[in-house]
């Protein structure tokens, strides 16, 4: 296992053997992440892990502030990734500014992905923490697994009719929200998107929206309009993606913002 395996899975035993042997704290890996963007990733699987790593990493000299290869802090990373605050509470004690966006000009409480972890790092930013738009407006339900595969063959088959209409559309597209639209760009590349002609925008959702749509019945959709991600243009193609859904028979909660997720119900 190299240093940034070692990083991203929270063996502590193992980056601290690769800092003794000379391995450079700050080094980054070909996708321009470094140690500490790899061990904010892991936050995902263990955050308490992921934060034992990353003070060993900034005692090590780990530059907190560096960007990744699309510009994202480590905090940035560990907001998106933790499901609690121990990874994001020390970056912000290590010198971490809470106050960060992504290349796309996404503050970090929006892409947070709990609530407490989105209000931490308002709190400590000094900003409003992001209105709670995107949460869903009806009970919460878990879904069976049959329920699950079912659900996922209907939006299947809205996401291949967008396709059809001049989206990028796509399924599990990476694991947050940068990703997903980086997806959909490499999408739209091999397709001959070259330009705006013949691009309506992108649709698609992350493996943590399809993770929270199996626990709570909702899926929440991130959407852009081609060909300027303009506001006029995203709540355009909003609207026609909260329309196809709606024509499937799926009960869609969206307040026809540019910058709020359509919740999609799954249970009805």
């Amino acid at each position: 296992m190299d240093a940034f395996e070692a990083a991203r899975d929270g063996d502590l035993a193992a980056v601290r053997a690769a800092l003794d042997a000379g391995f450079d704290a700050a080094a980054v890996d070909e996708y321009g992440w470094s140690l500490l963007h790899r061990a904010a990733m892991g936050a995902e699987a263990d955050p308490a892990r992921a934060a034992a790593v990353l003070a060993a990493l900034l005692d090590a000299g780990a530059p907190v502030e560096h960007p990744g290869g699309d510009g994202r802090t480590a905090l940035y990373l560990a907001a998106e990734f933790s499901r609690s605050p121990e990874a994001v509470e020390l970056l912000i004690a290590r010198g971490a500014d809470p106050d960060v966006t992504d290349g796309h000009g996404n503050h970090v409480t929006v892409n947070a992905w709990v609530p407490e972890v989105a209000a931490l790092l308002a709190a400590a930013a000094g900003v409003e923490p992001s209105a709670p738009a995107e949460e869903p407006s009806v009970v919460e339900r878990k879904l069976s697994r049959a329920q699950w595969r079912a659900a996922r063959k209907r939006i299947g088959e809205v996401l291949d009719g967008l396709d059809a209409a001049g989206f990028v559309a796509l399924a599990d597209a990476g694991t947050t929200q940068s990703d997903g639209f980086d997806d959909c760009s490499e999408a739209a590349r091999e397709r001959g998107h070259h330009g705006p002609d013949g691009l309506v925008g992108f649709c698609y959702f992350t493996r943590q929206d399809s993770e929270r749509a199996r626990q709570t019945g909702h899926l929440l959709l991130a959407f852009w309009g081609a060909p300027d991600g303009s506001t006029r243009r995203t709540e355009h193609a909003g609207e026609l993606v909260v329309r196809a859904f709606r024509g499937a028979g799926f009960a869609v909660d969206w307040n026809g913002a540019a910058d709020s997720r359509p919740s999609v119900g799954l249970t009805g």
